[in-house]
């Protein structure tokens, strides 16, 4: 066991220069006798702690820092890297014993998930970062924010939002509405997403993480956040699409970011601990008016957009005419971006669909127009596409 620890450890260094080659020549080389040892718990075990040291060094290598300020085209290319180790890796051990596939599958998966957390938040900072850098749409963001919380247009179980928000014994006592809080806060006077970012990362490790005795009460904890979390950001986008904000595009984009962010700090935080089981509340929970997939969108955008003159992809805002009830089964999706090759205008391409009915339609929304959309129920939907900034290329 001592002299495959030390094989194997060599070949965790071999890897990150040659991964393919590495990966099938490795397993191939193995003897029978050897593999027999690999149905052994303890060396599957021993393995894992290889794997989790060598999977975090080629993240660090890879993209260490998701602020850092890289392409599009280079986050893609991350993405498709950790899908082929995958499938590299699993392709090489099917001949082996089903414990030790079962293990190297799991370390491989948090790997994956990892760097496809990191590429979208890297996108998505680098979109917050151009709002941020603009005078005038913080101006006309914190307004619009202020704006719908001192009318209370945004309500929190029934009680107008702005009573609680300008409580400082209440603020403390609702996790979420400090950390939101603070955040407005910085728009005074900050502009860099690493300040942003690090006020609600110490927020998450003062009030969720580190007061937290177990493993088990972190989870319980952080996704009961992660749901008052998620309604606290819905209801602002809902009153700032009820009120018609110019900044509903800027809001959504940091609403995005936020709910990625929180998502990827308990997870990180509990990979580290060993355990990727986290309840993560997706985007598609009934609480939340928008559907957005990281993977689709971001490849959609580095394929199918010019790389000189393609068009700023849009937010859109969904409001029903009817009750919220039903909301639920609608789903939102951003197919593509678009240029009306005859008159030059910015469109962009979206679909909704209602899962119980099994309908849904396609449109080629210009950016500022609204279109009224009714399907075959009667039911009776507003698309409002509003101007965003999303960088295409480095």
């Amino acid at each position: 066991v001592a002299l495959l620890a030390d094989e194997y450890c060599s070949y965790c260094q071999d890897i990150l220069q040659n991964v393919e080659d590495c990966i099938v020549s490795f397993w191939k080389s193995l003897q029978p006798e050897t593999t027999a040892l690999l149905s052994l718990p303890d060396v599957c075990q021993l393995f894992t702690c290889y794997d989790r040291q060598l999977f975090k060094e080629m993240e660090n290598i890879l993209l260490n820092d998701f602020l850092e300020d890289v392409s599009i085209q280079y986050l893609k290319s991350i993405r498709m890297f950790s899908k082929s180790v995958k499938v590299w890796l699993l392709n090489a051990l099917q001949e082996f014993p089903l414990l030790l596939r079962k293990s190297k599958f799991k370390e491989v998966t948090v790997f994956v998930k990892r760097l496809r957390r990191k590429t979208y938040l890297s996108n998505m900072a680098k979109t917050m970062r151009i709002v941020l850098n603009n005078n005038s749409k913080v101006t006309v963001l914190k307004s619009d924010l202020h704006a719908v919380i001192d009318q209370g247009f945004v309500d929190i179980h029934g009680d107008p939002f702005q009573k609680k928000f300008k409580d400082p014994d209440e603020l403390e006592n609702n996790i979420e509405l400090k950390c939101l809080n603070d955040l407005i806060t910085l728009l005074d006077n900050s502009t860099d997403i690493r300040i942003f970012l690090n006020c609600l990362s110490s927020n998450l490790q003062a009030f969720v993480i580190q007061p937290s005795r177990s493993r088990e009460e972190l989870k319980k904890v952080a996704a009961n956040f992660q749901l008052r979390w998620n309604f606290l950001l819905t209801g602002v986008s809902k009153a700032m699409t009820l009120c018609r904000t110019v900044s509903f595009g800027s809001w959504h984009l940091f609403h995005l970011l936020l709910l990625e962010y929180v998502a990827h700090i308990f997870q990180s935080h509990l990979e580290e601990e060993g355990d990727e089981n986290l309840c993560v509340i997706e985007q598609s929970d009934s609480t939340v008016l928008l559907v957005h997939e990281p993977d689709h969108l971001l490849d959609n955008f580095a394929e199918q957009l010019p790389e000189t003159q393609g068009p700023e992809p849009t937010l859109e805002s969904l409001t029903q005419s009817q009750s919220d009830d039903t909301l639920s089964n609608i789903f939102f999706r951003v197919l593509s971006c678009l240029v009306d090759a005859d008159t030059g205008s910015k469109l962009i391409q979206v679909m909704l669909e209602d899962r119980i009915t099994k309908t849904s339609v396609k449109l080629d929304l210009p950016i500022g127009k609204e279109a009224l959309v009714t399907l075959k129920d009667g039911q009776k939907f507003i698309i409002c596409a509003s101007d965003a900034q999303i960088p295409i290329e480095d």
